[in-house]
This record gives C-alpha cells, structure tokens and sequence, in this order.
C-alpha cells in the first residue's frame, strides 16, 4: 500500500515542499525583522536542535503520505480482422489502448480532491485515417484522436453525510452499465461493452454537480447530476449522440444544461451485485458551436436498465439503452452544411435509438481448489443494437446500422491485478453484401469477424 503512496507522494511532493517552504521563510521575515549579530553566527547546531527540526518535516511527510491514494488500470490490444465487408482495406492492429492512474487526496475528514488522468493510445498527436463507414470513405485528419493524454476527471467530494453527498467539479455520469464496470477485470469483451461504446459516450465525463448517496444500509444508491450537456453537431448514423461529447474544443459550450440520475439497489454484500436505471435529458441544440439552430430544439432523452451478477463462479451481466432525439431530421439537414474543418461526420441521425446486451461466464476452475488464486471463465455475449432505429421526416433509415454481434471467448484472470483475454467476434449488419466488382447482390447479410487479445492490469 505505501509503495503505491510514495509513488504518488512524487507527483505531488515538490509542490507541497514549494508552498511550505515558501510558508516558513515568510514567517521567519516576519518574526525577525531586525536581525542582530548572533543572526549571522556560524556555530553548528546542537543535535537536539537537529532532531527537533526535522520531526516536522518527517511528520508532514507521513500524514501526507496517509492522506494519499493511488490506484488505476491498463490495457494492451491485439486485433485479426479476419472478415470485414465494410472496409476491405482493415488491417490488423496492435496498441497500449489506455493507461489509467486515479489519485486521491483527502483535505479533510470530510472533503476528498479525486482525479483521473488517462493516457490513450501512446498520448497525443494528429493523425490521419481512412473513414470507411461513414461519408462515402474520406481520409481526414484527427487531431488527438489517434492518442490523447488527459485530466479526465477533477472534482471535490465532500461527504456531508451518508444519504446526501455532493460532487463538484469535472465527474462522471454513470449512464449506463459500462460507465460502472469500466475496469478490464469487471467486462468480459478486449474492448468495452460494445453496445453501449457505439451509442453513448464511453467515459462520460462533464463539469458540474452531483447529489449522491445510500439508504436502507446503503443498498439504495442513488445519483443526481446537473452538467454540461452535449452537442447536436456531432451526432452521425452509426454511433448516434456518441460524437456529441464535448470534446473538440478546450471549452464546452453551456448555453443548455442537461439532467441525469440513477439508481441502484445492491442485493448482495459482494461487489458488482446490484440492478437499476439511469436516465438523461438535454436540449442539444444550444450547445452547437454557432447559432445555426436556436429556433429549433432538439431535447435528448435516454432511458437504460442495467442488471450486474458476480458471486461465486458465475458472472453475468446485461443492459439496455433506448432514446428519443427531438427534430433529428433538421438536425441532420443542418448538420450536413457544417464546415470540413469542424470533424464532425455530417450523415443523417436516427429519430430513436435501441440497443439489448447480455453476457455469461463461469470460472471453471473453482472446481480446483489448489488453483483458485488463478480463474478462467468461458463467456458468451450478445449485442443488438440498431442507432437508426426509428427515423424522422425525410430521412431513410440504413440497415446497415443495425448490428447483432456474438462475442464468444475466454478471460484468464491470473491474480486480482492481470487478466489475459481472447475473443472471437461476428457482427451481422442489417445490410446487403454486395460484390465489389459486379454490384451482384450475394445473398447474404454484410459480416466483421475479429480475433482479439488482451492483457489488462489494474493496481
């Protein structure tokens, strides 16, 4: 445990030392403004005095450290794209997905600083990709997309008491299941839930406020949340309000704010033991970049259950996500005269959305005694997901947009802290395969088969 607080004590300790020191020569000013000839003495302290000033460095050093927390996760991908009908171009693809460090430091017996800094793909940079599922296949250039070193979360906790607390600052909203069980030991699948990773923003973080708290126990949890809210500009066809995250630009546009909750009840003293639903509404067309839309609103409304099971051997999980998008046929109409240079897709968005998810594993080697520090679960998982569900005026849906996929593999996790993954992916798209060279129809559904590793680390 310390090991991980001094590790932290590094990152912060300089600047403690600064303000202290800063503190101290100040005060020695102030109590000696007229400094005699004994000042300027070179006699050598006595031991005594020695020890008595370095108690309070060491002491200030300790409570520091006990005031410290510092834990986090990773993950490394391998992907074999064996089969892609929507991008004959795929290649295989190896990368450090994401390092993740959480440091905490409580101020007070009741007020808690808590961050996040993520590290995605190496850090940041621009890079170019070839965008083959939407706007007819273009190269464009993104800008901190390709990697991203950021401050994801930033807020103050202050825990007034059990039933009602209060978040302030950058926090997450916990739409869904995957904004909760969102480290590699807590999901089956190399990548997170896919479901909920295509529709909604995956780490969904906002500036703003949020009550929390537990009754009966704290079986009943809950959380209500008043935060920035997202941008209409971004929404597309296949990943729906995903894009509209405000992320683009360094400051978030709050001419509309959004309201979230959830709640939960916990049925079982085990972690990851529990059911409940979050909602969220926002009018989204505020918050675009310029006022194109302020005479048309365009309310956002989301509803999701979630079901989480993990005692003994056996895990499983399942969600679901449904939303409603007000005026998406004007939204897709302007958001079609949107300039290049904004990196926004421009296709047409669905009017509702609704996406279904569900997985199983067992650890088949809790047969095994001799070997339960080590588990091994073969798990199975289904998506269905469909972000064109319903469409509205002019727009024509795409079938291409509806996705059924089976996820079938193995999750190794060697101790608490390392998991190894392998999956095998099929996802059937809604839409016809067509012969590249004739434009024969093959009388088959357009398929993405994957092979996938992973190793994932949490500390």
């Amino acid at each position: 445990m310390y090991r991980k607080k001094l590790i932290a004590l590094l990152l912060v300790l300089p600047f403690a030392f600064s303000a202290k020191a800063q503190n101290q020569s100040a005060d020695e000013q102030a109590k000696t403004p007229h400094c005699s000839e004994a000042c300027h003495s070179t006699s050598t302290p006595s031991t005594t005095d020695a020890v008595s000033s370095a108690t309070p460095q060491k002491s200030f050093t300790r409570s520091l450290l006990d005031r410290i927390s510092l834990s986090g996760y990773g993950t490394v991908n391998y992907h074999n794209y064996l089969q892609y009908d929507t991008d004959l171009y795929m290649k295989d693809k190896l990368s450090f997905e994401r390092f993740v460090m959480y440091l905490d430091l409580r101020l007070t017996k009741w007020m808690t600083l808590k961050t996040e800094f993520e590290y995605e793909y190496g850090g940041s940079g621009a890079t170019m990709e070839f965008d083959s599922q939407e706007e007819a296949g273009e190269y464009e250039i993104e800008v901190e997309q390709g990697g991203e070193a950021k401050m994801e979360k930033c807020f103050i906790e202050l825990a007034l008491d059990p039933r009602i607390n209060v978040r302030v600052g950058q926090l997450k909203l916990h739409i869904g299941l995957g904004q909760t069980l969102d480290h590699p030991t807590q999901y089956f699948t190399v990548l997170r839930p896919e479901m909920e990773n295509t529709m909604l923003p995956m780490g969904w973080y906002e500036p703003g406020i949020q009550l929390f708290g537990g009754f009966f126990n704290n079986r009943l949890r809950y959380e209500l949340s008043l935060s920035g809210g997202l941008d209409a500009s971004g929404f597309s066809s296949r990943n729906w309000i995903k894009r509209g995250h405000q992320t683009r630009f360094e400051q978030s546009v709050a001419e509309a704010l959004a309201v979230s909750g959830r709640i939960d009840w916990h049925f079982a003293p085990e972690r990851d033991n529990f059911f409940g639903m979050s909602a969220y509404w926002n009018n989204t067309t505020p918050n675009r970049p310029k006022r194109d839309m302020d005479d048309v609103k365009g309310n956002l409304f989301l509803m999701e259950g979630h079901f989480s099971y993990n005692r003994g051997p056996l895990r499983f999980n399942a969600s679901s996500v449904w939303g409603i998008l007000q005026h998406s046929d004007l939204i897709s109409q302007r958001n079609r005269n949107l300039s290049n240079a904004l990196g926004v897709k421009r296709t047409p968005v669905g009017h509702q959305a609704l996406g279904f998810a569900a997985e199983i594993g067992y650890n088949v080697l809790s047969f095994a005694p001799r070997i339960q520090k080590h588990k091994l679960y073969p798990f199975l998982r289904y998506d269905f997901y469909d972000t064109m569900w319903r469409t509205e005026g002019v727009i024509v849906k795409q079938p291409r947009q509806q996705r059924n996929t089976i996820t079938t593999g193995l999750n190794w996790q060697v101790a608490d802290y390392l998991i190894v993954k392998a999956e095998y992916q099929d996802r059937i798209l809604g839409s016809e395969h067509f012969d590249r060279v004739t434009s024969e129809p093959q009388g088959r559904k357009q398929r993405e088969r994957t092979f996938s590793l992973s190793m994932g680390f949490v500390y």
